[in-house]
């Protein structure tokens, strides 16, 4: 493992800041990521917001309003969206990123904040208040409730507590799935691995590696990850589809040597 990888399991044996799983995610994207600096706009912030004294969740979310954090609206799509640093230069970002400053200013702050993993939307909690980061304003789970009824959503888990371990998986999906998108098969991997880390037993994850090393023409590899895929498949009819192409893939293996 790097250096960075042996961060992310020392992170994973307490995960107790979302700040600092998300950091670790800055500095997969960026190397050069300034998490220092990060660290200390975090605290930077809550001193603005809370220097009047008395806090309440309200506060936190006008308080970085007012600061100009924002939904990322333009460039939605853009790797740099998931990376702290920069949304906490730009003031822009996505549900996710913008979530966590709120919840690291509410940290800082005294209050007491969770993510929660509702579907395609990341939101928060600060006390009671429930907030749509990406309005930076908050919201109601009636709100919430009818906007999984437009969209066809089941709303089974949609209010489920996001663990900080499950904070850092999304962003490093989103992260991947990017990359993926831009036919960047070797960073997807990279980023993959880092999410083994996290949740080695993801069938799913294999799955999606194996079809990067297909897109690389690397068979032999395909194999590899489609037989771990298949050890950790849920039931037997997924396990079978595996084997199913595991078999094409040696095919494949043997036409290319």
């Amino acid at each position: 493992m790097n250096a960075l990888q042996d961060q992310l399991v020392a992170y994973l044996e307490e995960a107790d800041d979302a700040v600092e799983g998300a950091l670790i995610v800055a500095q997969v994207i960026d190397a050069d990521a300034d998490v220092d600096w990060a660290r200390q706009e975090i605290a930077r912030l809550a001193e603005s917001i809370g220097s009047g004294g008395d806090v309440q969740p309200v506060d936190v979310v006008a308080g970085l309003a007012k600061h100009g954090f924002e939904g990322e609206r333009q460039r939605y799509y853009e790797i740099e969206n998931s990376a702290l640093h920069h949304v906490l230069r730009s003031r822009r970002g996505i549900p996710i990123s913008l979530g966590v400053v709120l919840m690291g200013v509410a940290k800082a702050l005294g209050l007491d904040a969770l993510g929660v993993n509702f579907p395609r939307h990341f939101l928060v909690t600060i006390g009671d208040l429930l907030v749509d980061p990406f309005r930076v304003a908050p919201t109601t789970v009636d709100a919430c409730r009818q906007w999984l009824k437009e969209n066809r959503v089941s709303e089974d888990n949609a209010f489920n507590v996001a663990p900080n371990t499950a904070i850092v998986l999304r962003m490093l999906n989103n992260v991947r799935m990017i990359l993926q998108q831009r036919s960047d098969y070797v960073r997807a991997l990279e980023v993959s691995d880092y999410q083994l880390l996290i949740e080695p037993d993801s069938y799913g994850l294999y799955v999606e590696r194996a079809d990067a090393w297909l897109s690389l023409n690397a068979p032999e590899m395909v194999v590899d990850e489609l037989e771990k895929a298949a050890e950790r498949a849920p039931d037997e009819t997924v396990a079978k589809r595996l084997r199913e192409r595991i078999a094409q893939a040696r095919r494949l293996k043997s036409v290319v040597h």
